[in-house]
């Protein structure tokens, strides 16, 4: 039965090295400076980004590339004045006119990497050389499935090592000293130990876009450990080798200890579980977002209340029930009976607690059927109710054997039409532990879908050359997405408020696909405001030129980059 179990495992393993890929996205840009397509008159001496929520800091954090494609960002990145949402780098004096890159990579709340670029004209726009492949590597796909995979063996040796731990303590003590036993805890442990190695070594890589050569690089890891993540790692190792010890105290003297020693034993055992919960909640979605003070409590009792009932589960179908286990089949149906409720309890607070986090990670109906997130919570919502459907079986099996009132006539058909049921609900339990591991690794939908709606602003200065011919051009597309479009421009004037011009022409152009220019009919909305529709077929970074005309001979064009999701 345990080599039937473990093939499961491989094959969700091998999905998951097939399809891993790089997460990004989580922490989302609300601002830059200067502006995205700005032009500026005189060259910045620093580059920043701001992000909603606060970022670390990683190799390549923020680049700035001069029109030729060298780097002019000098020094490494801050986070300015203590603001942990804001990254900024200072530039070389006297750079040229043209326009100038800026990439970023830096790592979310939620420890995924987030990465970017945006351009800025100084005195004029011109053409460029940096490619994309230098502004955001994709990183290797090696270092992504090894990372997959890392997460996901720690989440199942998590489930099965407390969860296998409890039912041996609470139902089965003399279980502790048998072989099989011992080799699940001692295997659960360490899997969970070297995955979480694995994690703590590839984090650096995959948050850089590192090859997997540099996984063992001191200078990566140090920069790792200084990360909340690394922090949360680290401390998971400690716990682990604090529950060692409370292992090797179960397998020796469990079954002889006093009360009084074995509730110490448990309360130290409850301290390690919720412990080595909390680094997971304390460095993932649970910190970052709405009712963080509420959400991590939830997610810290979500994972305990899963390794409470899958493990419990995978101890039954591995070593309780199986053929030729030990005990008579009544003292293994007697020990499924003390074991039913408990997981009857951790399906209501999974339930429960599942459900406040779908809503706080996904907020509304259509975030739940149009992203990434949400496809993924639906299929697991959809494992979770097999579960339900399985373990009802198993209750109505225990329910049919309890009006025997001698447990020791149960007969081995019975206990192995039981092992069956539960074996399945394992293996879907497999399957749901995958699942949340993508969830892990994707994006929020409340993230995705906010990152994916709204309007687009951007601006740009213009000179006509004629007196009183300066200003700024502020655009705004709404929601920016292709189709149906609306566009606001305003024109400012040199102090900044809106200002009527002459006459002002606007259209799209997409050079990638050779598609424009595409005119935009401008009505006034009020002083210095022109609303239009735009109608745009495809998505990408398009062009806006906007010509402004002061007067009877001055006018100039400046180009607006706007991208189009």
């Amino acid at each position: 039965m345990l080599r039937r179990l473990l093939v499961l495992p491989a094959l969700v393993i091998c999905l998951i090295v097939l399809t891993a890929q790089g997460a990004f996205a989580h922490a989302t840009v609300v601002a830059t400076s200067p502006g995205d397509g700005q032009t500026v008159a005189a060259a910045p001496h620093q580059v920043s980004v701001t992000f909603d929520e606060p970022v670390a800091l990683q190799f390549g954090a923020l680049r700035v590339f001069a029109p030729s494609g060298a780097r002019v960002d000098e020094g490494s990145p801050t986070h300015p004045t203590g603001h942990a949402d804001e990254v900024a780098v200072d530039v070389t004096s006297g750079l040229n006119q043209g326009t100038y890159t800026v990439a970023w990579r830096v790592i979310s709340a939620d420890s995924h990497p987030v990465q970017g670029a945006f351009t800025f004209n100084v005195g004029q726009a011109s053409a460029s050389t940096v490619n994309s492949s230098t502004l955001n590597p994709s990183g290797s796909k090696t270092v992504g499935a090894l990372y997959a995979v890392a997460r996901f063996v720690a989440y199942a040796s998590f489930a099965v090592l407390v969860g296998a731990a409890l039912f041996v303590f609470a139902w089965w003590p003399k279980g502790a000293r048998t072989k099989a036993v011992r080799i699940l805890l001692v295997s659960a442990w360490s899997g969970l130990a070297v995955a979480t190695a694995g994690v703590l070594l590839l984090q650096g890589p995959y948050g850089a876009g590192f090859g997997i050569g540099r996984a063992l690089d001191t200078g990566v890891l140090r920069t790792t450990l200084s990360t909340r993540l690394g922090e949360a790692l680290w401390i998971r190792l400690v716990l682990l080798a604090l529950a060692a010890a409370l292992l090797a105290w179960l397998f020796t003297r469990l079954q002889d200890a006093s009360r009084r020693g074995r509730m110490l034993a448990a309360a130290v055992g409850g301290v390690l579980t919720v412990g080595i919960a909390a680094t997971w909640a304390f460095s993932g979605h649970s910190d970052t977002g709405i009712q963080v003070a509420l959400a991590l409590p939830v997610d810290v009792t979500h994972l305990c209340a899963m390794a409470v009932w899958l493990g419990g589960l995978t101890m039954l179908a591995a070593i309780v029930l199986r053929r030729g286990g030990q005990g008579t089949p009544g003292e293994r149906a007697e020990m499924v009976r003390k074991f039913s409720p408990v997981a009857l309890s951790c399906v209501i607070v999974l339930v429960g607690t599942g459900t406040y986090q779908s809503w706080r990670q996904v907020g509304s109906f259509s975030a739940l059927t149009g992203t990434a997130y949400g496809k993924l919570l639906l299929l697991k919502l959809l494992g979770v109710a097999l579960l339900i459907g399985l373990g009802y079986l198993a209750r109505s099996w225990i329910a049919r054997h309890r009006e025997d009132r001698n447990p020791g006539t149960t007969d081995r058909a019975a206990i192995s039409r039981l092992r069956r049921s539960v074996a399945g609900e394992v293996s879907v339990g497999i399957c749901v532990l995958a699942l949340t591991a993508a969830l892990v690794n994707a994006p929020p939908a409340r993230t995705a879908q906010a990152a994916a709606a709204g309007p687009v602003s951007a601006s740009a200065a213009f000179d006509t050359g004629g007196p009183g011919g300066t200003g700024t051009v502020q655009v705004t597309v709404d929601p920016a997405k292709t189709g149906s479009d609306t566009v606001h421009l305003y024109t400012l004037g040199p102090t900044g408020k809106q200002e009527q011009v002459l006459q002002v022409q606007a259209s799209f152009t997409l050079a990638s696909r050779a598609l424009g220019p595409l005119p935009v009919t401008l009505r006034t909305a009020g002083a210095g405001h022109l609303i239009g529709d735009a109608s745009l077929p495809l998505s990408g970074t398009w062009r806006l030129a906007v010509t402004v005309r002061t007067d009877d001979v001055d006018e100039t064009t400046v180009q607006i980059p706007v991208a189009i999701r």
